[in-house]
């Protein structure tokens, strides 16, 4: 089935290959333009063939093909966007952090970029500065659900039980039809008689003001 899904597109990129050496190798017969139409449909189906090996959850080829499709310029920013996210779904953090970093200096005030970036430095490992990340995240966006459901989520995963029960307080009381609820309040109950021994340390440098 994946063979009959990527045949006819890789029987495109081969065709589009050959015209591009063959006229090269000709001495170049082609219309005015029509290279550069020829180079940008050979990255959209590049983008395609990357779109494709995500939807079957390839992540390795599609971060191959997502490189190619970068080098047209007005698909640049859609497939680096895109590689950041396959890299993530790889669980690559170390490839897919420094991509979401660039993105967020090209936009300052984008919140999911902010989440992604604060989600996966806590997969990296360093969970109390993607804890930090997440506080400041809800300080300038105190009303994005998901963003405190993912909080939460991962002090429960930490085994920040005291600080998951704060936090989860305040999910009830501002979204008491959020679906985690039922799921988080037993794992909550559970970590709370069995504190954790540095959530106070953790708690004291949350609440510290941050550097501007």
């Amino acid at each position: 089935m994946k063979d009959r899904l990527f045949f006819p597109i890789a029987a495109f990129l081969f065709l589009c290959v050959t015209v591009l050496t063959g006229c090269a190798a000709s001495g170049g017969l082609l219309v005015p333009g029509q290279n550069k139409i020829i180079l940008k449909n050979l990255a959209t189906e590049y983008y395609n063939v990357a779109e494709g090996y995500m939807g079957v959850k390839n992540y390795a080829k599609a971060t191959e093909y997502y490189k190619l499709a970068m080098r047209e310029e007005s698909l640049y920013l859609t497939a680096y966007y895109k590689l950041g996210r396959a890299y993530a779904l790889a669980k690559d953090w170390d490839n897919a952090l420094p991509i979401y970093q660039d993105l967020l200096s090209r936009d300052r005030e984008n919140g999911e970029l902010r989440s992604s970036i604060a989600y996966i430095t806590a997969m990296k490992g360093d969970t109390d500065e993607a804890f930090l990340q997440y506080r400041a995240l809800l300080e300038t966006y105190p009303e994005e659900q998901t963003y405190l459901e993912n909080y939460i989520s991962l002090l429960v995963d930490a085994g920040r039980g005291e600080l998951a029960e704060e936090q989860f307080f305040i999910l009830k009381e501002k979204f008491p039809d959020s679906a985690l609820v039922s799921s988080l309040a037993p794992k909550i109950a559970e970590l709370v008689d069995n504190p954790d021994p540095n959530a106070a340390q953790i708690k004291k440098a949350e609440d510290a003001p941050s550097a501007k």
